[in-house]
């Protein structure tokens, strides 16, 4: 069975939910003596470590500024993803990428977030692979701007690894939301259609 029609149109989140940092917080975390090598590589567990640390909050906001920026181009594509995409290409599905993310990092380096983030997705073949263009991916400044965009660009379906995102009273009701969220232990809300991997995203969508 598939859910594939030629009106479809996915829209997708994209840190955290297309791009994978565990390994790479770890790496600069334990680099900077933030974090002991004992401490698991996942990015909520290395976030909840620092930030007990005196000036915690400065010290991972700094951090999240060296992984999303100076350091993006050794960020890694979740498993699936590829062949997600690449699925999508042959069946001629609509994908937009709408990530909200700020321009620069409130406290270290003066970075370019966005220009990182399409250098990488320039490298990791969107554009020459998998068929998207530069107008296919958006960065919003606020949450709001990112659902008003959801919305805007006609998505059917959004896939995002935060179930505020799609849980927000302002997520377009015409819009159904996706969670791609790994096994963490954590409730999942009922209502929302829950994937822990992209093979099951798409096998979900063209069968």
């Amino acid at each position: 069975m598939s859910l594939f029609s030629e009106h479809i149109h996915i829209g997708i989140d994209f840190d955290n939910t297309i791009v994978t940092y565990d390994n790479l917080f770890h790496k600069y975390a334990l680099g900077l003596g933030l974090i002991s090598s004992g401490v698991a590589k996942n990015k909520q567990v290395i976030r909840d470590t620092i930030r007990m640390l005196s000036d915690g909050n400065d010290k991972w906001t700094e951090l999240q500024g060296l992984v999303y920026g100076t350091h993006m181009d050794e960020a890694e594509i979740f498993e699936g993803v590829r062949n997600f995409l690449d699925k999508c290409r042959e069946m001629s599905a609509k994908v937009s990428v709408i990530s909200h993310k700020t321009i620069y990092p409130a406290l270290g380096p003066r970075v370019n977030l966005r220009e990182a983030a399409r250098k990488w997705i320039e490298a990791n073949g969107f554009y020459s692979e998998f068929g998207l263009s530069e107008n296919d991916i958006v960065f919003e400044e606020t949450l709001a701007g990112k659902l008003s965009r959801i919305s805007e660009r006609g998505c059917t379906y959004f896939i995002d690894d935060l179930p505020e995102v799609l849980l927000h009273p302002d997520f377009p009701s015409n819009v159904a939301g996706i969670l791609y969220a790994k096994n963490t232990g954590k409730e999942i809300p009922g209502n929302l259609l829950h994937f822990e991997n992209w093979d099951e995203i798409r096998e979900y969508f063209f069968g």
